[in-house]
């Protein structure tokens, strides 16, 4: 498709980022960094959350620290209040934006859009939340690859978050609205889709091109 990888010129580290994850002879046609749609899910239900032992250790509170868990706890008290009145306000925000933005992702969360999103959210296995944002796609030959984008990509290598194999996702054929520019449909085979935010709208043609390579014949 292209002789050489279409990736943006300010995110070329891609290009070696996922040299690691290629496999034998397969080639890399282009990778970007994207976000999902802003109205997509923002975190993962826990029935369907994958376990991550390592970092849920990590965050509970161990030895001498359990000294100060009365002043945790009464520090949780007092912010209560504040937190359950952004969690209103953020979701009655997002209710009205969706009346207007119309559907984002469908298939629920056992279809492959589901997977992808609990790929997306859930993250590197070291982080114990599940509200992970910073993403990148990279298409192969024979692949879709998910990956995380690092804040520093000089000092900290992307890692993996998921694959879908050649045939088994494209671009959505039905069109979403023109008023949403930097938005790309990712559709699968089982006619679940989901909806990407392109933070550079100059690259939304670019991604639709490589997602049309990938689509089901």
């Amino acid at each position: 498709m292209h002789p050489t990888p279409l990736v943006p010129e300010r995110d070329g580290w891609l290009v070696t980022h996922c040299a690691p994850f290629l496999g034998p002879g397969e080639t890399l046609r282009g990778a970007l960094p994207v976000r999902l749609d802003p109205l997509a899910p923002d975190t993962v239900p826990k029935a369907h959350r994958r376990p991550k032992p390592a970092a849920e250790q990590q965050a509970r509170f161990t030895g001498w620290q359990r000294i100060f868990l009365p002043v945790t706890f009464v520090m949780w008290l007092v912010s209560l209040p504040a937190g359950l009145l952004e969690a209103g306000a953020r979701r009655t925000w997002r209710g009205f934006r969706r009346i207007f933005r119309g559907p984002v992702w469908a298939g629920g969360w056992e279809s492959a859009a589901g997977r992808f999103v609990v790929d997306a959210r859930t993250g590197t296995a070291e982080v114990a939340g599940y509200d992970h944002t910073r993403l990148a796609l990279a298409v192969t030959d024979r692949r879709l690859l998910l990956l995380t984008e690092p804040t520093l990509p000089e000092r900290e290598a992307a890692q993996l978050l998921g694959a879908v194999p050649h045939g088994g996702y494209g671009l959505r054929r039905e069109p979403h609205p023109q008023r949403h520019r930097g938005r790309v449909d990712l559709a699968f085979a089982d006619g679940s889709w989901l909806a990407l935010d392109v933070p550079d709208r100059r690259q939304v043609p670019w991604l639709g091109e490589l997602l049309t390579a990938g689509r089901p014949g």
